[in-house]
C-alpha cells in the first residue's frame, strides 16, 4: 500500500514537472533556443560540471566531518560513496531530500543509530541553507549599491527568515527550547519521542561551536561554487554577463534553491526554469536565455550525479560486505 502511494506521488510530480516544462516552451522562442544551444561551448560546459563535481566532493567532506564529530567513524571513501549515491537519487526523488533518506539508510544500516544519522544529515542540510542565505545577503548588499532597481528589502526578509529556522535553534537558546516543547506535544506515531531523539543528537553539537563555524565557512565555499556553476553554463551558452549580472546570480540562484524545496516537482524541474525566466530578466537575460541556462544546469548536475548511479549499481552487483571502520585517527 505504501509503495503504491509512493509511486502515485512520484507519478504526479513527474506529470507536474512535464506540464510546467511544456507550458514554458510555449512562452519562449524555439528558434532562439535552437540558436542558443547551437552556440554552446563544450569546454565551458565541462568546466561547469567540474565545478559542480568539486562542490559535491567538498559537500561529502563536510558531511564526513559531521559524522565523525558525532562519533560515526567511516572511511572518507565510504562517505563519498554514500553521498554521491544520495546525490543521484536527489535528482529523481521529490523535494531534493529523497537522497538524504538514502544516505541515512546507508549509514544507519552499518550499525549507527538512525536518529543520530538523521540529526547529522539534517544539520548538514541546515548548514547549507544557512550558508546559502549568508552568501545571498552579501550579494544583495553589493547589488543594492548599484543603480539596478529591485526589491532588495524583500530579498533581505526572505533570506533572513530562512536563516533563523536553519540554525536558529542552535544559536538562539529560547528558540531551541520552544521547538522542543512544541515537539513534545506531538504524540501520534510516537513522533514526540522520535523527534526528541533527533534533537538530543543535534544538541551535542552546541558544545562544538568552533567546528560549526568552520563548517559554515566551508559551506559558503560549496554554495558559491554551485552558484558559479550556473554562471559557467551561461558563459557556455554565449550569454553576455556583466560583473553586476554575475553578482545577481548570487541572489537569484539561492532564491531558486529555496523555491525548489516544496515537494511538488522532481527536483524543482519546471519551477527552476519558470522562476529563472522571471528573476534573470533583471540581469538582462531573455526568456530563452534563462530557460536554456537553467535546464542545461539541471542536465549537467544529473550527469555529475551519474557517479553515484555507477556506485549504486556496482554495490548491488557485488556480494554484500561489512563496511570498513577506522579508528579516530583514521579520518
Amino acid at each position: 500500500m505504501k509503495r503504491a502511494i509512493a509511486k502515485h506521488k512520484l507519478a504526479v510530480k513527474v506529470i507536474v514537472s512535464t506540464a510546467l516544462i511544456a507550458f514554458l516552451l510555449t512562452k519562449v522562442s524555439i528558434s532562439d533556443l535552437i540558436r542558443i544551444v547551437s552556440s554552446i561551448d563544450p569546454g565551458l560546459v565541462l568546466a561547469s560540471m567540474a565545478c559542480y563535481f568539486v562542490s559535491n566532493v567538498l559537500g561529502a567532506y563536510q558531511w564526513h566531518l559531521l559524522l565523525a564529530s558525532s562519533g560515526i567513524r567511516l572511511r572518507f571513501a565510504q562517505t563519498f560513496q554514500f553521498y554521491f549515491v544520495g546525490l543521484f537519487f536527489n535528482n529523481f526523488l521529490p523535494a531534493n531530500i529523497g537522497g538524504d533518506a538514502i544516505k541515512v539508510y546507508d549509514v544507519s544500516r552499518v550499525g549507527s543509530s538512525v536518529y543520530q544519522v538523521i540529526a547529522v544529515t539534517l544539520l548538514d542540510r541546515l548548514l547549507g541553507i544557512f550558508s546559502l542565505c549568508v552568501l545571498a545577503l552579501g550579494a544583495v548588499a553589493y547589488v543594492a549599491r548599484s543603480d539596478q532597481p529591485g526589491p532588495y528589502g524583500l530579498y533581505v526578509i526572505v533570506f533572513a527568515a530562512c536563516m533563523v529556522p536553519a540554525l536558529g535553534f542552535y544559536f538562539i537558546k529560547p528558540l531551541g527550547n520552544w521547538l522542543r516543547r512544541t515537539v513534545m506535544r506531538v504524540r501520534s506515531l510516537s513522533l514526540d519521542v522520535r523527534i526528541s531523539s533527533v534533537l538530543d543528537h543535534l544538541g551535542k553539537f552546541k558544545g562544538k561551536k568552533p567546528l560549526v563555524l568552520q563548517l559554515v565557512g566551508l559551506s559558503i565555499v560549496i554554495q558559491a561554487m554551485r552558484v558559479y556553476t550556473h554562471i559557467l553554463v551561461a558563459l557556455a551558452l554565449a550569454i553576455p554577463l556583466t560583473a553586476l549580472a554575475k553578482a545577481q546570480f548570487f541572489v537569484f540562484v539561492p532564491l531558486l534553491s529555496l523555491a525548489m524545496i516544496p515537494p511538488i516537482t522532481i527536483n524543482g524541474l519546471g519551477i527552476r526554469e519558470g522562476l529563472g525566466i522571471v528573476l534573470f530578466a533583471n540581469a538582462g537575460l531573455s526568456a530563452a536565455d534563462a530557460f536554456a541556462m537553467e535546464f542545461l544546469t539541471f542536465v549537467a548536475s544529473v550527469i555529475v550525479s551519474l557517479v553515484g548511479f555507477l556506485m549504486f549499481v556496482s554495490r548491488r552487483q557485488r556480494a554484500p560486505k561489512e563496511v570498513d571502520r577506522v579508528s579516530d585517527s583514521g579520518i
